[in-house]
């Protein structure tokens, strides 16, 4: 696969003590028809490199044989808390109640948000919500994850 969006993962396939290793571009087609979607380029690129383990990401589940899971508990989370949102991909999850995700029709190098159950963001007014962009893009949240590994080993 060519790489486009993360060259930064691309060039450290070790971060730290951290070795990523990638799932194949069989793989990722297996995905996208399982959910019956298309995913970004930036995030297939993701999955490739590093789609069976990122350790760079530490508490956040990444790997691709936990998506299932990890799109089910955000469901059931966001459905606990009357959240509904148009379609999104969950690609980080932290305990079934916090992830990163992108909605799937911003492009192949979408914007990206957090999701908090107990509204740990807040908005331009200062209000408490659920949900808020973190990124600008995927890739800027994945090259910021490994300069923080490479700054704090």
């Amino acid at each position: 696969m060519e790489i486009q969006y993360l060259t930064k993962m691309k060039n450290n396939p070790k971060v730290g003590r951290w070795e990523i290793e990638g799932i194949s571009e069989q793989e990722i087609i297996k995905i996208e028809n399982e959910f019956k979607i298309k995913l970004p380029k930036a995030y297939k690129e993701f999955l490739y490199l590093g789609g069976k383990y990122t350790g760079f990401m530490q508490s956040w589940t990444t790997d691709a044989q936990y998506l299932d899971w990890s799109q089910i508990n955000i469901r059931e989370s966001m459905d606990n808390i009357n959240l509904h949102l148009r379609p999104f991909f969950a690609f980080a999850d932290f305990e079934g109640i916090n992830c990163l995700f992108f909605f799937l029709d911003e492009g192949e190098n979408p914007p990206i948000y957090g999701y908090d159950e107990s509204k740990i963001y807040t908005n331009e007014k200062g209000e408490e919500v659920f949900y808020k962009k973190t990124d600008n893009s995927f890739s800027d949240c994945i090259d910021g994850f490994i300069d923080y590994a490479l700054q704090n080993g």
